[in-house]
């Protein structure tokens, strides 16, 4: 993504993102009041939190295309600890969401529950992605 050409059509996709995100959040705005039923509304918040994150994250890149983006060494005993703590919670939160997944026989608990786990096992892919940037990190400084 070196030529300016190529930046700048990066930089309109991730604008047109955000603005998609942002009209999942106004559809479930508008939509939340219209139901009673607790799941109904529990998808709909779900679907709305992940529009939320993701606006967020689109966010961050879309602030990152026009700076210089760095980790000092403070900041690598952050993300270091947050493995540290985070992997094992992320294994033993996919166990347990995956046998809560098998003893439920409900097809909306069971969609609900997929959902979670998959969200689960993301987590645990991204912490091991995290773990191999810092390596990388780390070793760029040397």
């Amino acid at each position: 993504m070196t030529l300016p050409e190529n930046r700048k059509h990066f930089e309109d996709l991730i604008k047109r993102w955000i603005v998609l995100e942002e009209s999942t959040i106004d559809a479930s705005n508008n939509l939340i009041g219209s139901t009673r039923n607790p799941m109904v509304k529990t998808i709909i918040e779900l679907l709305k939190s992940d529009s939320e994150k993701h606006k967020r994250v689109l966010e961050a890149i879309r602030l990152s295309l026009n700076s210089t983006v760095t980790f000092t060494t403070d900041d690598m005993k952050v993300v270091d600890t947050f493995i540290e703590k985070h992997v094992t919670l992320e294994k033993n939160a996919v166990e347990t969401a995956q046998q809560a997944l098998d003893m439920s026989s409900l097809p909306i608990p069971r969609l609900l529950l997929s959902h979670l786990l998959q969200d689960e096992k993301s987590h645990d892919a991204y912490v091991t992605e995290l773990n191999d940037l810092k390596r990388y990190m780390a070793a760029d400084t040397d």
